[in-house]
């Protein structure tokens, strides 16, 4: 689970900012709560703020990890640094996560100079007891490569952190990672740095309001409890059947880059997960796509309702309905950690809500982070108050994130969030000038 992260000179970030999954000594919704290793742990926050505040911003630090093992640090433009007042395009851009995984605690971060393209440190320390461990460290600019769990059995760090001294546009932990899946091994000795690149890359599921989204939901395996959830939804979906379909269709309907990059995830996910069917989402069609020994399985998603013996293409269903598709994978699965930008994309406020009250009511170990403009979730009946987080902007395009919790005096249980937040008693709001000549 994510405890915490941070971010410095990325986009409208300027200086370090710090967010946390921490529980404070909110007594509400307790059930919200997950203890591991005496740290109680949020499963959901929103992040809510004006348009332009730093939002998006937010989520994309978070997701750079997979930006930079699925694309590489050449793939990233170089003007990505913090470029508003006082700005310094030599300042290295910083990214921290706080994690929890087997009753351990981690951090891991990289420092990254985007005008040089180049990775500039990279850590990985096993903070569980009061003395921290550091599995491997490395920095480039102070020629410091060291590990204090170098063994002589186990050389495979040594050699990895020798053969990346010079090594500026690779991850340490991906390479790592690429070593041990070559070589097979499942030694316990490696077992963090296995753990934090799963986590990172596979069990973190980054949703944004765009299309061509690659997502892995099995939408015939999981029909049952899918059609389950659309009903409490008040989805008039009562069955899923796939159509065989061609990968020559998804090739026409996506940009020469598009097809690559997709064909590239598949093969990726299908290495580490065998016979994993995905679910692909190009403006509103769906289609199945599996990897065999011959190609790709590929089917398109059809839908049946209640009253009419016809099947309907997922293009011919309102975009609320698509969207509520594919956010459903957080209901169905456990252990992920799922960033949805601009939850309320598409979806009716009543939607939202509900969405929310069945997550935040099952017994689904599953972490949730969002960013919304629907202010009626800020309802201390649905949420806690250290579970709501703003971003804000200054005149000088500088953003900056803190919770409600700054606010616990005047945030009060028996006060109207909702109304005190469009009121703008807690900042993080347009200011809007309605007087108008033409």
């Amino acid at each position: 689970m994510l405890i915490g992260f941070k971010v410095k000179n990325f986009k409208s970030f300027k200086d370090l900012q710090h967010f946390s999954m921490l529980a404070g000594k909110v007594r509400n919704n307790e059930s919200h709560i997950n203890d591991i290793n005496g740290r109680k742990i949020l499963k959901f926050s929103g992040m809510y703020g004006a348009n332009g505040s730093g939002k998006s911003n937010f989520i994309e630090a978070i997701s750079i990890f997979q930006e930079l093992i699925n694309k590489g640090i050449n793939s990233f433009v170089s003007n990505i640094y913090y470029r508003g007042a006082n700005s310094n395009k030599n300042d290295s851009s910083y990214f921290e996560y706080e994690i929890a995984l087997n009753n351990k605690l981690y951090s891991y971060g990289f420092e990254i100079n985007f005008s040089k393209k180049e990775i500039i440190s990279e850590w990985l320390i096993d903070m569980t007891k009061p003395k921290e461990k550091i599995i491997f460290e490395r920095d480039l600019l102070k020629e410091i490569y060291k590990s204090d769990i170098l063994n002589k059995k186990y050389n495979n760090y040594e050699n990895c952190l020798l053969e990346m001294k010079s090594n500026k546009n690779d991850l340490f932990l991906k390479e790592m990672n690429r070593r041990l899946i070559m070589s097979k091994t499942k030694d316990e000795y490696y077992i963090d740095i296995i753990l934090v690149f799963k986590f990172l890359m596979y069990d973190t599921n980054i949703i944004m309001p765009r299309t061509h989204n690659l997502f892995g939901i099995d939408f015939i395996r999981d029909k049952e409890k899918i059609l389950k959830i659309l009903k409490k939804l008040d989805i008039n979906i009562v069955d899923i059947i796939e159509e065989q379909s061609d990968l020559n269709i998804i090739n026409y309907k996506l940009s020469k880059l598009e097809f690559s990059n997709l064909i590239d995830d598949l093969n990726n996910l299908s290495l580490r997960f065998k016979n994993l069917k995905c679910t692909l989402r190009i403006e509103n069609d769906l289609y199945t796509i599996r990897k065999n020994s011959n190609g790709y399985d590929v089917s398109t998603l059809k839908f049946k309702h209640e009253n009419s013996d016809n099947s309907f293409g997922a293009y011919e269903e309102s975009d609320g309905t698509i969207r509520i598709l594919e956010l459903i994978n957080i209901l169905l699965t456990n252990n992920k950690l799922f960033l949805i930008d601009e939850l309320d994309s598409s979806l009716h406020p009543l939607l939202v809500d509900g969405l929310l009250k069945i997550f935040l009511s099952s017994n689904i170990n599953n972490q949730l982070i969002i960013t919304t403009h629907e202010s009626k979730t800020l309802n201390f009946e649905l949420v806690r108050r250290d579970e709501i987080w703003f971003s804000e902007k200054d005149k000088n395009g500088m953003s900056r994130i803190y919770s409600l919790e700054e606010y616990k005096d005047v945030a009060r249980f028996d006060k109207k969030i909702d109304k005190a937040y469009l009121e703008g008693r807690f900042g993080a709001i347009s200011n809007i000038d309605t007087n108008y000549e033409n």
